[in-house]
């Protein structure tokens, strides 16, 4: 039995949409950020680092979304959601650790600078900087879906549920994201119409643009 812990637009937005595109049996359980589900009991012993996503597979719990979206793409492989050339896999491996390890950081830090300082003028900074490098990285991300369907090419994989995470929060940080970002916008409104990506948003109460 697989169950995903999720909170509605969190992160965990992207591997909820991946197991309803596997098609797989699951059962998605919410932990709500807003509520600090996540710093409750009964959510530490599942995840003591106290985020979300959590995924566990028959008593055995994985976090992290590099992690997970790297074990339901290659576990479920003849699902299509994960490249089959090592090259490409490689690629599209990149491509999940630089959004996790860069661009959420940063996007964290724009919104949460009191994670890094505690500081007044130095949150203030925090919040300043990140929010520049952040637009940073949402241009590099325009110009990688510029003349492409999807992040790896042709082929829809676990990696574009995870970039309409981050399109999705460029609007929470007021970014005119149709305006900059034309491309992506096309590629988030191509997975946004996909029936499953409906069928995780109805779930979660969320929109694409807010």
């Amino acid at each position: 039995m697989i169950k995903l812990y999720y909170s509605p637009g969190a992160c965990s937005l992207a591997p909820h949409i991946v197991l309803e595109e596997l098609g797989i049996a699951y059962e998605s359980v919410l932990v709500s950020l807003k509520d600090g589900d996540h710093k409750k009991a009964d959510y530490l012993k599942i995840n003591p680092k106290a985020r979300v996503p959590a995924l566990n597979v028959d008593g055995k719990v994985l976090t992290e979304n590099v992690a997970i979206l790297t074990y339901l793409g290659g576990g479920f492989a003849e699902r299509g959601l994960w490249p089959k050339e090592t090259w490409k896999q490689a690629e599209a491996l990149s491509l999940l650790a630089w959004l996790a390890s860069s661009v959420q950081v940063v996007f964290a830090g724009n919104v949460r600078p009191e994670r890094y300082a505690s500081d007044a003028a130095a949150k203030e900074n925090i919040k300043i900087t990140c929010r520049e490098t952040l637009i940073g990285y949402y241009a590099d991300i325009e110009k990688l879906l510029t003349g492409k369907t999807f992040a790896m090419g042709g082929q829809y994989t676990v990696c574009d549920p995870y970039l309409l995470v981050f399109y999705r929060w460029g609007y929470r940080v007021g970014l005119d994201m149709k305006t900059h970002y034309p491309h992506w916008t096309k590629h988030a409104m191509r997975v946004a119409s996909r029936p499953t990506v409906k069928r995780v948003f109805e779930d979660e109460g969320i929109e694409i643009d807010r």
